[in-house]
């Protein structure tokens, strides 16, 4: 029997599933548009990917990108962590740095490293352990505690996958990426679409129609759920004052901060501030079957 146990990260970016083969052996087949990272502490495999069948054994880490079709099998036994990851989930967990273009363009090919070292792969599986946890349990700094557990993973994965080749015109992943993670950087500079595309290197409608076919979404729209998110971190977490968090936010007037808010959520920051005090008030038995 084959136990797959899984929890979604509150943004519906990463999921991370535990692979616990015991009597069994187990396969899957990987068609929809989400990166992929499995790491197995013990066990063995094979990997269909792109015409061509590899085996491997543990310990091991595989890392495929979007769009590529791919069947996994593993032995009955067999032992690991396995991420799931949107297009949007990886950009916006890339660590800031000069590093950050090497990391992008490694994670953007296929990885396949079978030498690891036994702690190596412990302390892989560990990383998606604490996402999974993370998960579970009802904690401030969620978000932020997954993202940087995703960087260390994405950092990691880098380093094993080798030298990356110079990337000439950027590609539509590419795009994505270095859009989103401009937005993390600037977010409460409050840049316009035209300022994101020339940071990115493309003009505003390349920007734009790249997005759409990437996420359904205009980089406005993008940009605009990401405030969204940290404002509700801000209101969830903080004990900040609401003219406070949208200085915070870069909104010069409070005002207009909680018009933003409410056009896209429905609802006021302060109401928001009042579910959660109501949230607060129910028996912590209550969270139990979180999410």
């Amino acid at each position: 029997m084959v136990e797959l146990a899984s929890v979604t990260d509150r943004r519906p970016d990463a999921d991370v599933t535990e692979i616990r083969s015991q009597l069994t052996d187990c396969e899957w087949t990987f068609r929809d548009e989400h990166y992929r990272g499995v790491v197995l502490v013990t066990g063995r495999g094979r990997l269909s990917f792109e015409g061509s069948d590899l085996s491997f054994v543990a310990p091991c880490l595989i890392w495929l990108p979007a769009s590529r079709a791919a069947r996994l099998f593993v032995e009955a036994g067999t032992r690991g962590m396995a991420l799931a990851l949107t297009e949007v989930g990886l950009a916006r967990s890339i660590p800031v740095g000069a590093d950050a273009a090497q990391i992008r363009a490694a994670l953007a090919r296929p990885t396949t490293a079978s030498k690891l070292e036994p702690r190596q792969a412990r302390r892989l599986a560990e990383t998606l352990e604490a996402i999974l946890d993370e998960g579970r349990h009802e904690r401030p700094g969620v978000q932020d505690c997954v993202k940087h557990h995703l960087a260390i993973f994405f950092i990691a994965t880098w380093r094993l996958a080798g030298p990356v080749p110079r990337e000439s015109p950027p590609l539509p992943a590419a795009i994505v990426h270095r859009f989103l993670h401009a937005v993390e950087l600037h977010l409460r500079e409050h840049w316009t679409t035209t300022q994101y595309a020339s940071e990115v290197g493309v003009s505003a409608d390349q920007l734009n129609a790249t997005l759409r076919r990437a996420t359904g979404r205009s980089a406005r729209a993008l940009i605009h759920e990401r405030l969204v998110l940290e404002a509700e971190a801000l209101l969830d977490d903080s004990r900040l004052q609401i003219r406070e968090i949208a200085e915070e936010l870069g909104f010069s007037d409070a005002a207009y901060f909680s018009r933003f808010y409410k056009r896209h959520t429905g609802g006021s920051p302060k109401r928001q501030r009042r579910g959660l005090a109501s949230r607060e008030d129910v028996p912590a038995a209550s969270f139990a079957a979180w999410p």
